[in-house]
């Protein structure tokens, strides 16, 4: 398509559909406060309607003029979420399977909501489904905005297996890299690089922040660039990050490991970091010796507390076991930390040294020049920017976006982490600054730890990792459910790791172990442990998973007998649904709660107030899982009660608000009923009237509490708070990964330290090693107008900017070098081949230069192939035809790039 002709069919599909005529009446202007849906980066959204006629509309979405998190800007993505909501290609009812027609099909009669729900409860009930053989899929809406019913929901009625789509995508996947160095749990909404003060960006395989687009992100990224900070970009890829680089570096991809590990041996050597704060604030002081295995371990005394050695000398004194200052030892007395261990010391009869000497050995054979052979990067230039990076205050290394990508990624933003705490550059301006949110609930946790006590309501008050192992603890242990079942994806490690096979450590809400639980290929107990039952909540894993036959064969499969959807649009994946339940958009619902304002560095409160009442017969999730759990267990109360003790919701509050909601034929009732209950406990909490915290957040969108100059002077970790990792310090060396070595994962994965874990995209070859004619190395990213594969690629106005840039968005990028060999120019379609695996698919070639010459980039946003999603439906390729399902062994994140492909210009068969 020519750029004329994709522009001629973009501007069409902006064209308003007749109305009938409304009468001549003036139009009445208003405002109201949401928050945006487009976007994990859930920015403040001021919304204008007009009334006519009697009739409301939505207008215009921009950015909260109030809101020091986007500060009232607003990406073109989000600007347009208005369309959603009058999409011609809604789901406007309940809708269930015609009889007769086969999973995969979109063939759907209109239904009542009573009628669906009683079809869900006979099927339900014919089939005699137990709760441990539901399962839950949710994708980061429904974990971001309803995560406290819905986990609420699952312990409630004893479903132990839930699938969240953000986990192995990111929140483990490249998270929890950082996370064990910081102690955070989900970077997306804890942790806000403050680009304005910074003086020096290292973008580390990340696009998806600046480029993908995060406003918040973005706006702080434009200041610094305004500011005059050098920025420098690490992609295969002139993507929209690094066009708006100082320096594009066109690294291979899959090294970006190596080349961080070659920096972290350079600043290290030089001694190019803060050695006041490394000794102070984190675990790099700290002994370690060799055990029997040869492996390093901390060295404690008969306390279990870490142990030190003071300059200058060689005694050992104990630490804290948890705490954020070094320079007092465990009894309170001064002690000033040496990172360096005298040569010969010896600790509990072994010699022992610092977690920095034994990283610096670790280390030490991965120079710039080692670096250089597998990231096509030369030494010089790795040197170069370890040295302006350790040197320039303050420095931020961008934490990353969505890591899963290779074997190598969760050690990848772990060490990006180490980079940042060696020039000291955490929780402080110019640096990576935690959000107000995540300051304030580490704080309450805190003081209720010193008062002896247990956090009561853990959804809402833990903290960063304490947080990710309650989760851990509650789905992992089968003794937390009455029928013994733990989740099927820990269930299935078990049974891996009894067999000698190879197994997930952490499947921390992933899916490994779902198609074995389905095919009937899980044992527990002495029997099989099957998952007969899905419920799709906001989620689309026939686009977003891998690969797309996988997943198409789990849903349609005769041993799964009910699968139920919950969704705005019709994606991929409902065509595979027995029932379709309708949610409303976000611009026509009040929130159940009041929410922290995220990743915003103040600390701030926000909601969301409906703009315009529902359109369509459609419901809200808190009311869904509530019909859902009379279905499925008729413990209603069990799961308001549930809700108490997770969030500190009162159950007696809320049950009878909704019985009153529910007596007044309101809509929505139990969502309502949760709402005025968290109005009343937040004003509690914030001492103020609840008409006046309601006030200000119709009028501002946002409740401000604290400012972030002053949350950095009370709250800053671990300068003046410990972090929530296990000692309170930032963490070099992993106890987390100690202790799972010790059960037996030995993988590189696994390294306490920072070490070099392999990236096989070629089995037996090295990243070195010359490609064939037609062979290159497979990326995707995420392109500004859509987030990732949701359905909003079907809104009108993101499809016409869509198809403007229909060569650039759809096309597989290819270097002209290496096209021209092939016979390919832009526009051609070409066979795209897995040469892993064989799995392949068509598209349509763009040549570029602005890719490097071994790489083939696809956007992964497209491939709709669900004919009611009409603007989206058949444009451009679906990345998860071409990717395999591969996963590495902490957490099951997905390598998803791991692979090389095959591209060929396809041929028409001539006639006969």
């Amino acid at each position: 398509m020519t750029a004329a002709a994709g522009a001629t069919a973009g501007l069409e599909l902006l064209r308003v559909a007749r109305q009938p005529a409304l009468a001549q009446a003036e139009s009445v202007e208003d405002h109201a406060y949401t928050i945006c849906n487009f976007c994990s980066s859930l920015c403040n959204v001021r919304v204008t309607t007009r009334t006519r006629g009697g009739v409301k509309r939505v207008v215009k979405l921009d950015g909260n003029p109030y809101s020091t998190l986007n500060r009232g800007k607003m990406c073109a993505r989000g600007q347009s979420g208005l369309r959603q909501t009058y999409d011609s290609d809604r789901i406007k009812t309940p809708l269930i399977r015609v009889e007769g027609s086969k999973r995969g099909e979109f063939a759907f009669r209109p239904a009542s909501w009573q009628e669906a729900f009683a079809y869900i409860d006979r099927k339900t009930k014919a089939a005699a489904i137990k709760p441990f053989e539901w399962t839950m899929i949710g994708g980061w809406t429904s974990c971001v905005f309803y995560m406290n019913w819905a986990v609420s929901f699952a312990l409630a009625n004893e479903i132990p297996n839930i699938i969240a789509s953000p986990m192995q995508h990111c929140v483990t996947t490249g998270h929890f890299g950082t996370d064990m160095v910081t102690g955070n749990f989900n970077i997306h909404e804890e942790v806000l690089a403050d680009f304005d003060n910074a003086r020096y960006i290292l973008m580390v395989a990340t696009n998806g922040g600046v480029g993908g687009v995060s406003t918040c992100r973005m706006v702080r990224f434009a200041a610094a660039k305004k500011n005059g900070a050098k920025v420098v970009a690490l992609d295969p890829r002139r993507s929209e990050t690094a066009a708006k680089a100082d320096e594009w570096i066109q690294i291979r991809p899959g090294t970006d490991l190596a080349f961080c590990l070659a920096m972290l041996n350079v600043m290290l050597e030089e001694e190019l970091y803060d050695d006041i704060f490394l000794a102070r604030r984190t675990n790099m002081p700290f002994l370690v010796a060799k055990n029997a295995a040869g492996e390093w371990r901390l060295e404690t005394d008969a306390e279990k507390r870490p142990l030190v050695v003071e300059e200058d000398s060689t005694e050992a004194r104990a630490l804290a076991a948890f705490g954020n200052d070094n320079f007092h030892d465990a009894r309170g007395k001064p002690v000033q930390p040496a990172l360096v261990a005298p040569e010969g010391l010896r600790v509990n009869g072994k010699p022992a040294i610092t977690v920095m000497q034994a990283q610096m050995l670790e280390v030490r054979d991965f120079t710039p020049e080692w670096a250089a052979r597998s990231t096509g990067v030369d030494a010089a230039t790795i040197r170069r920017i370890a040295r302006e990076f350790g040197t320039t205050r303050p420095a931020i290394i961008d934490p990353g976006w969505h890591g899963a990508r290779y074997n190598s990624v969760l050690m990848l933003r772990r060490v990006q982490a180490m980079l940042q705490a060696l020039n000291g550059g955490i929780d402080k301006f110019g640096g990576w600054i935690m959000g107000g949110e995540f300051h304030d609930k580490a704080a309450r946790m805190y003081k209720v730890h010193a008062g002896g006590g247990e956090v009561s309501a853990p959804l809402t008050m833990l903290a960063g990792m304490p947080f990710a192992k309650m989760v851990v603890g509650a789905f992992s242990d089968g003794k937390n459910f009455s029928h013994g079942h733990p989740g099927w994806a820990w269930a299935w490690s078990a049974q891996q790791k009894a067999a000698g096979k190879p197994h997930v450590a952490l499947p921390v809400m992933a899916d490994t172990g779902l198609e074995e639980s389905v095919k009937g290929k899980l044992m527990f107990g002495g029997e099989p442990y099957r998952t007969r039952a899905l419920l799709i909540n906001a989620a689309n894993p026939v686009r977003h998973y891998y690969p797309d036959s996988r997943w198409k064969e789990i849903l349609s499969s005769p041993e799964v007998e009910l699968v139920v959807a919950v969704d705005v649009l019709p994606s991929d994946t409902t065509p595979y649904a027995d029932v379709i339940l309708p949610n409303s958009t976000y611009l026509e619902r009040s929130e159940p709660t009041i929410y922290g304002n995220g990743v915003d560095h103040d600390l701030c409160y926000t909601t969301r107030y409906a703009a315009i009442d529902p359109l369509y017969e459609t419901e809200e999730t808190p009311d869904i899982l509530l019909a859902m759990t009379h279905i499925i267990s008729g413990a209603e109360d069990r799961f308001l009660e549930t809700i108490d003790k997770l969030t500190g919701l009162p159950a007696a509050e809320v049950k009878e608000a909704y019985a009153r909601a529910k007596s007044t034929g309101r809509r929505g009732p139990f969502s309502a009923a949760c709402r005025e209950v968290s109005f009343r406990e937040t004003a509690k909490e914030l001492d103020i009237d609840i008409a006046a915290l309601d006030r200000e957040l119709r009028q501002k969108g946002i409740y401000r509490k604290t400012d972030k100059a002053t949350l950095l002077q009370t709250h800053a970790m671990p300068h003046v708070l410990p972090l929530p990792t296990d000692s309170g310090r930032i963490e070099f060396y992993a106890p987390l990964l100690a202790a799972l070595r010790d059960g037996g994962h030995s993988a590189p994965n696994f390294n306490v330290l920072a070490g070099d874990v392999p990236v096989q995209c070629r089995p037996g070859k090295t990243a070195e090693a010359p490609l064939d004619r037609d062979e290159f190395y497979f990326a995707y990213g995420k392109v500004p107008t859509v987030s990732y594969a949701s359905t909003n690629s079907n809104n009108p106005v993101i499809a016409a900017i869509n198809q403007f840039r229909g060569e650039v968005y759809f096309g597989l990028w290819i270097h002209p070098d290496r096209a021209h060999p092939l016979g390919v120019a832009t526009g051609d379609e070409i066979e795209i081949t897995n040469a892993l695996t064989g799995q392949s698919a068509r598209g349509h070639a763009f040549v570029t230069r602005m890719v490097h010459r071994d790489v083939a980039f696809l956007h992964s946003s497209f491939g709709v192939e669900n004919k009611a999603l009409t603007r989206a439906f058949g444009l451009g390729t679906a990345t998860n035809k071409l990717i395999p399902y591969q996963v590495e062994p902490v957490v099951a994140g997905f390598r998803s790039q791991e692979f090389t492909v095959k591209v060929a210009k396809t041929v028409e068969a001539r006639p006969a």
